[in-house]
């Protein structure tokens, strides 16, 4: 039997506390860093052929998050980091924010961000928002950061930093039409500006080329830093620098190859940044966090085997995300945490690590510093995978159970493209057997990690708290705000020089 030891794939992060100078340790500084689409089978610390030597070596010498759950796709994700609230609660769970529709991330929440500032840090963001951009007041440095450099939405070329899109012809929304339009800004509280200089330079080496920058010139006799840094790697499009191609040139998939090229360039990166500590002399009080935003595509050149499904999916494959802690303040390491946390903790962690404390009733995440400190049990018994009424998709967890019910998305299990599939009994799979089962699905993880026996049936019982706890959340369901909005031509980036720009809603 193979032990599945699983955290979601499809964008990866990674947070690093680093303790402010004149400020002591209990202040760690703070760089979360987020990989995009990243797949569970996509890193070398689970398996993956793909090189990953400094994730690695930071994997094995921290705690591996074994079951870290993420939403099934990016915008849900990034509001659960910012916000601590499961998406069904803030309107934000229907796929992702679109660029011609006029909507963020709620502005009457305080994002984390906020709250870290407000215990003194210097809180600068690098990299994809994806939290919404119409109106000035959704952009990062309006939501608590001091300086933002990078995408506000999502799937730019990654040399050009252009983004496609439509708009609608006209305010009735008859018709539409293609456009295109620069995505890189380089922000602050009282400057927004379009980033032209850095055309033909690919956004990962740019991106923590800006990380590097923000930390080098960081004052630690003002407070600590708080980095917030969500690759854009590796989403599509698929692009990668030649020297990182030639490594993979065994691989005869071709959106394999790129894909694996993009996370091995993503990985030196993330290497230059955390060497940008050690110069500073920060790295010893330093607690790095790595997990990833959801699972990866398959169509796209990623893999989460031998997880079912992928991105965009309530299967485990979508949602279970790769994830580690670094430190010197965990005070056990080395080896694979199995209790379970959920992107809605990220908040309450990050706040308490930082000596703070989060008191507000809305909040669904839970504090796991003292757990994560300590190798001490979770205190999380479940969550919401998503609750999404206009996708007809609902997915729970209660301790050991999943509930789903509606459309989950394709089920398959998807082994590595042309890569040897080292699973044993798992080698046998179905392309997509979801679509011959009309569901509802029960699936107990303990004894059946990669969802293959419904239980639906044969337990009614269970299926009865299911339910009920199922019921509980809808009382707090809040609408999508997706189907609230039409598109909406003011959006145009020939409007704003070309650019997508705020200033439209």
């Amino acid at each position: 039997m193979v032990s599945v030891g699983i955290t979601i794939a499809g964008s990866l992060l990674v947070v690093l506390f680093t303790a402010g100078v004149s400020h002591g340790a209990d202040k760690p500084n703070i760089l979360f860093i987020a990989a995009d689409d990243l797949g569970w089978n996509d890193v070398g610390f689970h398996g993956s052929a793909i090189k990953t030597p400094v994730l690695d070596k930071l994997a094995q010498e921290g705690v591996i998050l074994n079951r870290s759950y993420v939403q099934p796709l990016c915008s849900p994700s990034r509001s659960c980091f910012m916000s601590g609230r499961f998406p069904f609660h803030t309107g934000l769970q229907h796929i992702v924010i679109m660029p011609e529709l006029g909507y963020g991330l709620n502005l009457s929440i305080t994002t984390v961000a906020q709250r870290l500032k407000d215990l003194g840090y210097a809180t600068h963001a690098v990299g994809k928002w994806h939290l919404g951009f119409c109106n000035k007041a959704y952009t990062p440095t309006e939501r608590g950061f001091d300086s933002y450099f990078g995408y506000y939405l999502g799937a730019e070329d990654y040399y050009t930093h252009r983004r496609a899109g439509s708009v609608p012809n006209d305010s009735l929304g008859r018709g539409s039409r293609p456009v295109d339009g620069l995505d890189l800004h380089r922000n602050s509280k009282d400057t927004y500006s379009n980033v032209l200089t850095d055309n033909g330079t690919y956004s990962t080496y740019a991106f923590s080329r800006e990380a590097e920058a923000v930390i080098n010139s960081h004052d630690t006799s003002s407070g600590p830093l708080y980095l917030y840094m969500p690759f854009q790697a590796v989403h599509q499009p698929l692009q990668a620098p030649q020297r990182f191609l030639d490594m993979y040139e065994h691989i005869e998939n071709k959106n394999r190859r790129v894909f694996s090229a993009m996370v091995s360039a993503m990985d030196e990166a993330i290497g230059n940044v955390t060497n940008a500590l050690m110069e500073r002399g920060l790295w010893e009080n330093t607690l790095m966090v790595f997990t990833t935003d959801n699972g990866g595509p398959v169509g796209f050149g990623a893999n989460n085997w031998p997880l079912r499904g992928q991105k965009a999916t309530v299967w485990e494959g979508g949602t279970r995300g790769s994830a580690f802690v670094h430190g010197t303040m965990l005070n056990k390491t080395g080896y694979t945490y199995d209790g379970m946390m959920h992107a809605v903790d990220w908040y309450p962690t990050l706040v308490s690590a930082a000596g703070g404390k989060v008191d507000d009733p809305l909040m669904d995440g839970m504090d796991m510093w003292p757990v994560l400190q300590n190798n001490l049990p979770s205190p999380r018994q479940g969550f919401a995978y998503n609750i999404d009424t206009s996708g007809n998709v609902s997915a729970i967890r209660v301790g050991k159970w999943k509930y789903i019910k509606g459309r989950p998305g394709p089920g398959g299990w998807y082994p590595p493209q042309n890569e040897s599939v080292r699973f044993g009994e798992y080698d046998q799979y179905d392309d997509d057997p979801v679509n011959t089962d009309a569901g509802p699905w029960l699936f107990d993880l303990d004894t059946d990690p990669l969802e293959k026996i419904n239980l639906y049936t044969s337990l009614p019982q269970q299926v009865q708290v299911m339910e009920k706890q199922l019921a509980v959340y809808m009382e707090t369901y809040v609408p999508d705000l997706f189907h609230q909005f039409s598109p909406d031509p003011k959006c145009d980036p020939a409007l704003y020089g070309g650019a997508w720009s705020t200033g439209w809603c």
